[in-house]
């Protein structure tokens, strides 16, 4: 048969490329299997690709990919290399060894969105999706959650009956699908930063108005999480959109609303207690205990680490003496010191270099005008805020949804999404 009369692969790549993104943006509110079937999907249509000669990368996206596979590649031989060396005692839980995928999630999109990227379906998809999570998470903090849900979810019915509010009027803590607050919270970070985008790029209406409605409804579920660093992070985040991109009396509107939506956290007794908890917990509290039992195993294993994934294990085994308690050993409560303690001086350059450069291409793709990258670029910087008080990796779902969101700023096409379709009114 001559090859020439074969059909063109190139269309089902296409489609297989577009149902995978979707199912990725669809797994940000529904379900982290979901979205661990999705990276596992775009990892392979990205192998694909490279294995056809089909990758089409610009220069700094190829050092961000392989600087991802580097970083991938130590996390998955640093358990041996500490059993090796002695500073590990055992192997990882698999469930934890195999989020060391989660490290290449974002080069995945990025490559495979070179193919191509349905940025309409996308976009619509995420604004659903988080218009109903809002709702359900407004839901889960007014009435406490009556229903038990099938024992094969594996959902913690218990996250949803924590009240920080008081008996006569509780507040309960949104978790969304997930039924967890900081899992909710944290992904609602994610997601902001393209939304926000869109609010303050989108030269359509329709666009800019769906786009608030959904900042709003993240807003919300942040705030009815009671995750005090995401909320932190969204206010923020926030502010940074209005400075790149509004201007005159609209930046001035928005510095007023962020300003009226802190007087409203202060007004609530539960926010207030949560933020008279805050200095507490991190001078003298939990996550002071946790980063000290951190330091400590850096201080013990500089170079190697205990060990991707041994965090819990090498921690607990000073438990007598630091009294760690077997919740807080799960990490340093800190990206950069958890990734110190477990995979030691390399694995934190690696990281390192991984966000540097994926920082850089980001900000020269904003400069550029991609509507995508300035989404990337404010959920990049929301994320680094959330990382100073919280291992995020430890949640695939979170480090998941980041993922996307990264690796779709370094597509092309994004101005679909600014832009008004010719010959459409507005």
């Amino acid at each position: 048969m001559d090859p020439s009369s074969r059909p063109s692969l190139e269309p089902r790549l296409r489609l297989a490329v577009a149902a995978v993104l979707v199912m990725w943006a669809v797994g940000l509110v529904l379900a982290e299997v979901v979205l661990q079937v999705a990276a596992a999907a775009a990892v392979l249509l990205a192998l694909v690709l490279a294995a056809r000669r089909q990758l089409r990368l610009a220069p700094d996206v190829r050092a961000y990919v392989f600087a991802s596979m580097a970083l991938c590649a130590w996390q998955l031989v640093s358990p041996a290399l500490a059993l090796a060396t002695g500073t590990a005692s055992g192997w990882p839980r698999s469930a934890r060894y195999g989020q060391v995928l989660d490290s290449v999630a974002g080069a995945a999109v990025a490559s495979i969105g070179s193919v191509g990227v349905p940025w309409m379906a996308l976009a619509g998809t995420v604004a659903a999706g988080w218009l109903f999570a809002a709702a359900l998470g407004m839901f889960q903090s007014r009435v406490r959650w009556p229903w038990e849900p099938p024992a094969f979810l594996k959902l913690n019915l218990s996250r949803l009956h924590e009240n920080f509010g008081t008996e006569a009027s509780p507040r309960y803590a949104a978790g969304g699908i997930f039924f967890h607050r900081l899992r909710f919270a944290h992904g609602a970070i994610a997601a902001l930063g393209p939304a926000l985008a869109i609010l303050g790029g989108s030269e359509v209406a329709r666009r800019r108005l769906l786009a608030g409605a959904v900042v709003l409804g993240m807003l919300m579920s942040i705030y009815n999480a009671y995750a005090r660093a995401a909320l932190g992070a969204a206010l923020l985040v926030s502010v940074v959109a209005l400075l790149l991109l509004v201007h005159g009396t609209l930046r001035k509107v928005g510095l007023v609303l962020i300003a009226l939506l802190v007087v409203v956290v202060l007004s609530s007794s539960a926010w207030r207690a949560r933020m008279g908890k805050a200095l507490g917990n991190i001078y003298g509290g939990e996550r002071e205990l946790a980063m000290s039992v951190g330091w400590s195993l850096v201080r013990e294993h500089p170079w190697v680490g205990v060990g991707f994934g041994n965090h819990k294990s090498a921690a607990l085994a000073n438990q007598a003496q630091s009294g760690i308690t077997e919740l807080l050993a799960t990490d340093s409560h800190n990206l950069w010191l958890t990734t110190w303690a477990e995979t030691g001086l390399v694995g934190l350059v690696l990281l390192l270099a991984v966000h540097v450069l994926l920082g850089w291409a980001l900000v020269r793709r904003h400069r550029a005008g991609s509507l995508a990258a300035t989404g990337a670029l404010l959920s990049f910087v929301g994320f680094h805020i959330l990382a100073l008080v919280h291992y995020l990796p430890f949640h695939t779902s979170v480090h998941l949804s980041f993922a996307l969101m990264w690796g779709l700023g370094l597509c092309d096409g994004s101005e679909v999404l600014r832009d008004r379709p010719a010959g459409r009114p507005g």
